[in-house]
Order: structure tokens, then C-alpha cells, then sequence
């Protein structure tokens, strides 16, 4: 079966389970205990720690371990709002992850703006400088690297900068960026985020590297009073061993990225009715979000996973029931429209064959639908 949904979750690269397993048999001591084994998992955890610090540019002390980007994100802006200011504004792109606009809209209901964007979602970098010229308050400006959606880059070194020069704190969610793209210049946001899922990694583990100092998860002093539950020691292990793999990989993107282009030329030209979303904007080098024609997007998933290849219709969150909207209003989609987005997405165990094979795949999926439509008396939209 040829895996496409990795922008939802990758498979676990080479050495990652034998590592976790080797943690889960013989680190498994809570890394918060006196005595010399649990002294030992807490070495090889703050080894971890400044291995992926060192390749951030960071401090060591400014990472810590989550459970997830999820929860990561949450925590900025819960413990933001928990400081009590009450001036303190956010400015948030339209489409941002729900991990990052949900809690921005619970806690920030009537102090956060929305930032312009151009036609494929990337911010105006004019228009958020004149807001944050024109503010008196404290501003957090929020903008995910890339979107998880359709891969759109978003200029977040400029706003960094500019932030830098405005003295606004700048988080960006970087969880498709990190694992895929050059991670250097992330030392240039106030905060960041990231999911070892995202980059080979085990689920259930992540990071938020903040200059900020903030508690987040009350009741323990672990990561230095700044999350308190017992660290996931193996899963951690994981993710430092998927990283150390990850930092091999970033020297044949635009060799990756001709691959997606060819695959891209081949289904725009199965139909005039596809439709690249973010087509003319910079992207991941390993996202595809096509507007099909015709026939709903789970018949087009599970056709193709009867051919054997796996797609996706989205975002998995959306998948299980969170709202689409940002995206849906971005690109001025009807609710069939909605229902007709299909996202591919590679990842760097992926060839210039299995891109081909997957656009043959769509190629015969197109014409077994068109074959079941003809000879069916219901008409599929």
C-alpha cells in the first residue's frame, strides 16, 4: 500500500522502535527520582534535550518536552492569558491550525484580529506592520510556518523580524515545517512548536521552544516548573533519534519538488475542472491539495485505496469533525466544493516512481469513477 497522508502522520523511520525499546526496558525510572538510575534517564533526557536544542540554535532551558503541538500551542496562549493582562491583543493569520485559533478565540474573544491575506493565504506583510505600528498594546502575533492544508508557505522570517522590530512576541507553529524544511532560522521566533509524529517520530511527544517563562501544566516541578507530569522518556528517546535522521535529509528538495510538480502537471491535465489550491504560492515540497471535478472525495479515497495508494481529504483534525472554515472561506468554496478536496502528501521515503504511480493511480480512479457514474442510475456530485 503507497502511504500519502503524511502531513497527518509519518511512519516511524529506521532505528526509532528499536530505540524506544531500548528506553522502554532498561530508562524506564522516573527521571524526577534521587537515586542513580533515575539520574541516568534524566542525563540521556537533558542529552536529548540539547542535541535538538544545539540544531535549533536555542537555549536548552527554552525547550520543553510536551505531549504534542497541540498541546504545545494551547499552552501559549493559555498561559498568555493566564498572566492577566488584560490588554495584551493577539494577531492571527486566517489559517491557522484550530490548536492555535480555538484557543486564541476562547481566550481572546474580543482581543485578537485577524491578519490580510493575498489569494493563497499568505499574510500582507504591509498590512501587519501598519497593525502593529498603529497598537499601544502588548501584541502576540501568531502564524503557522506552512499549512498543513495545502502546504502554503508563510513569510515567517519577515514577520519575525518585524516583530523583533516592533517588540511583538512572534509563535509560530512549525509542525509541518520542522522534519521537512531548514529549521535554522526558527531561533528567530519568540516561540515555536513542534510534533515528533510530524518527522518519523512516536506519537505522543512534541516541543515548545519559548524565550518566554511560563508554566503551563500545574502540580510537578519537572521541565523546570514549566510542565508538570512525569516525562515520556521512550518517547522522547524517538523523537531525538527521528531528528538525528531528519537533519540528513534536507539536500534534494528541489529534486522532491519537481517530482510533485510532474504529478501536479499530470492530473491539472486529466480535466479542466482540477483545481491546485495554492498553485502560484510558495509550498512544501511534498503537498498537493487538488479541487476534483466531479464525485465526492471519499468515493475518490476509497477508490484509490482499493487501487492501493492513501490519500486524504484534509487535515485529520477536520477529518474527525473540526470546523474547515478557514480554508473553505479562504478559497470562497460552496459546501460541495468542501466535500471535493484531496490532499497528498509524501514524505522522504518517497521516490520519482511512487509519484508517478500515484498520479496512474488518479489517472484509473478518474475513470473507474466515471464508469460506475455511467452506469448507476443516482447521479454523484
Amino acid at each position: 500500500m503507497a502511504y500519502f497522508d503524511n502531513n497527518a502522520t509519518t511512519p516511524l523511520f529506521p532505528g526509532v522502535v528499536e530505540a524506544m525499546s531500548e528506553a522502554l526496558a532498561g530508562a524506564w525510572a522516573n527521571p524526577s527520582s534521587p537515586y542513580r538510575d533515575a539520574a541516568r534517564v534524566r542525563a540521556l533526557m537533558n542529552q536529548a534535550r540539547e542535541e535538538m536544542a544545539e540544531s535549533f540554535g536555542v537555549n536548552p532551558g527554552d525547550l520543553t518536552f510536551t505531549s504534542s503541538a497541540t498541546e504545545a500551542n494551547n499552552s501559549v496562549f493559555t498561559s498568555l492569558a493566564n498572566e492577566g493582562f488584560d490588554q495584551h491583543r493577539v494577531l492571527l493569520s486566517p489559517v491557522e491550525h484550530p490548536c492555535v485559533s480555538e484557543p486564541v478565540r476562547r481566550y481572546f474573544s474580543d482581543r485578537f484580529s485577524v491578519l490580510s491575506t493575498d489569494v493563497n493565504g499568505c499574510i500582507c506583510l504591509d498590512s501587519l506592520e501598519s497593525e502593529l505600528k498603529s497598537s499601544s498594546n502588548p501584541i502576540l502575533v501568531g502564524v503557522m510556518a506552512a499549512s498543513n492544508e495545502t502546504g502554503v508557505i508563510q513569510p515567517w522570517k519577515q514577520v519575525a523580524q518585524l516583530c523583533a522590530e516592533y517588540q511583538a512576541d512572534f509563535h509560530c507553529d512549525a509542525t509541518q515545517w520542522i522534519g521537512k524544511m531548514d529549521p535554522t532560522d526558527l531561533s528567530l521566533c519568540s516561540s515555536f512548536t513542534a510534533s515528533a509524529h510530524k518527522f518519523g517520530g512516536p506519537k505522543g511527544v512534541g516541543v515548545l521552544v519559548s524565550s518566554k517563562e511560563h508554566s503551563f501544566l500545574l502540580g510537578g516541578g519537572q521541565e523546570k516548573g514549566k510542565r508538570a507530569g512525569t516525562e515520556n522518556y521512550p518517547a522522547i528517546e524517538g523523537m531525538r533519534v527521528a531528528w538525528r535522521v531528519c537533519q540528513s535529509k534536507n539536500l534534494t528538495i528541489s529534486e522532491r519538488e519537481s517530482w510533485r510538480d510532474s504529478f501536479e502537471e499530470r492530473i491539472l491535465g486529466l480535466d479542466s475542472g482540477f483545481k491546485l489550491l495554492g498553485k502560484n504560492a510558495p509550498r512544501l515540497w511534498n503537498t498537493s491539495t487538488f479541487l476534483v471535478p466531479c464525485f465526492d472525495n471519499q468515493n475518490w479515497i476509497s477508490k484509490l485505496d482499493k487501487i492501493g495508494f492513501q490519500v486524504s481529504t484534509g487535515s485529520a483534525c477536520a477529518s474527525m469533525g473540526t470546523s474547515t472554515a478557514p480554508m473553505v472561506e479562504l478559497y470562497h468554496l460552496s459546501a460541495g466544493e468542501s466535500s471535493r478536496l484531496i490532499r497528498v502528501s509524501s514524505f522522504w521515503g518517497h521516490s520519482a516512481e511512487d509519484w508517478i504511480a500515484l498520479g496512474e493511480a488518479f489517472e484509473k480512479a478518474f475513470g473507474l469513477l466515471k464508469d460506475d457514474s455511467s452506469s448507476s442510475s443516482v447521479i454523484s456530485i
